[in-house]
């Protein structure tokens, strides 16, 4: 028997993905629909600040469009949860609110260890199958997680993408200064957190779309593809040489590379920055990138629990 089918929506700091599916009767996952857009929430926010008015509009917006195509799709069932911008805001609690207030869309707000576990439970789900154990990267527009071996091995790092850009203010191309000045702030933020270093995992995940649209970048592939960028293995040799080109672009030069999604050619280099920092830092050679995120997770305990 089939089961009902639900629609899950993470509401990043910078993107908003959608994943629907459902659980056919051999309890695998059939998926309906996906979507994503950037509405970039975190836009000039402080913390413990206000979310910018035009930023929860667009996050809305977004949303509406979002349950449209999913109710097209016969997907009644939708919720959504917010992470790092919905934490670091006065407001985030409100704006949550407002969301089922005004779309009927129940949003939970994740804690920095709820985000870490379903992403870890979706990377669980694709790549245990050879019983190795597993360690995972999530980056972020406002945070990054890292697992290592189990949940119980879990650090949200205030380090992402839209976070640094702004902090920094940097400019494109990226100058040796702002460059240098990045990779400073992401060492010194992985030389205090209490990462466990003695946890050496066998295979290690990247997730979100810093390391989705690498993958794409690096296989000159001419469009997005989930099923090739999926499994893909980066090198930290490769990446490093990548990002060295990357960051000398300018923003349009970078929107015009093959299968460059829109609005994504701003952050790429500084999320980029980011996993080459956390490699080397915990000495990973390669890592195998993940399409799948904490939206997956939310949506296989939800189909379970249904």
């Amino acid at each position: 028997m089939l089961s009902h089918s639900i629609g899950v929506i993470d509401i990043g700091s910078n993107t908003v993905l959608m994943t629907c599916g459902r659980l056919n009767s051999q309890g695998k996952l059939d998926l309906l629909l996906e979507m994503q857009d950037v509405a970039r929430l975190s836009e000039g926010l402080q913390d413990e600040g206000k979310l910018k008015n035009e930023a929860k509009e667009r996050v809305l917006n977004v949303l509406k469009k979002f349950k449209k195509s999913a109710q097209e799709k016969g997907i009644e069932n939708i919720i959504a949860a917010g992470t790092a911008a919905f934490r670091r805001a006065s407001d985030g609690k409100e704006f949550a609110k407002d969301i089922e207030k005004n779309l009927g869309i129940p949003t939970q707000i994740l804690s920095g260890e709820q985000e870490a576990y379903y992403s870890f439970l979706s990377v669980e789900n694709s790549f245990s199958a050879d019983q190795k154990s597993l360690g995972m990267i999530d980056i972020g527009g406002g945070s990054t997680e890292l697992v290592l071996k189990s949940v119980q091995n879990a650090t949200s790092l205030p380090i992402g993408t839209v976070k640094l850009s702004e902090e920094h203010l940097v400019s494109h191309p990226i100058s040796n200064s702002d460059w240098q000045a990045l990779k400073e702030d992401i060492q010194q933020k992985l030389q205090n957190s209490a990462l466990d270093l003695d946890q050496k995992p066998e295979i290690w995940v990247a997730v979100a779309a810093t390391p989705t649209t690498l993958a794409t970048y690096l296989q000159k592939l001419p469009e997005f593809n989930p099923q090739k960028v999926h499994g893909y293995c980066i090198q930290l040799d490769t990446l490093k040489t990548s990002l060295e080109k990357l960051r000398q672009l300018s923003i349009e030069d970078r929107n015009s590379l093959p299968g460059m999604l829109p609005k994504r050619a701003e952050l790429l280099p500084i999320g980029g920055l980011i996993l080459q920092e956390v490699m080397e830092f915990l000495k990973i050679s390669e890592i195998t990138v993940s399409y799948e995120g904490l939206r997956f997770g939310l949506l296989w305990e939800n189909l379970l629990k249904d």
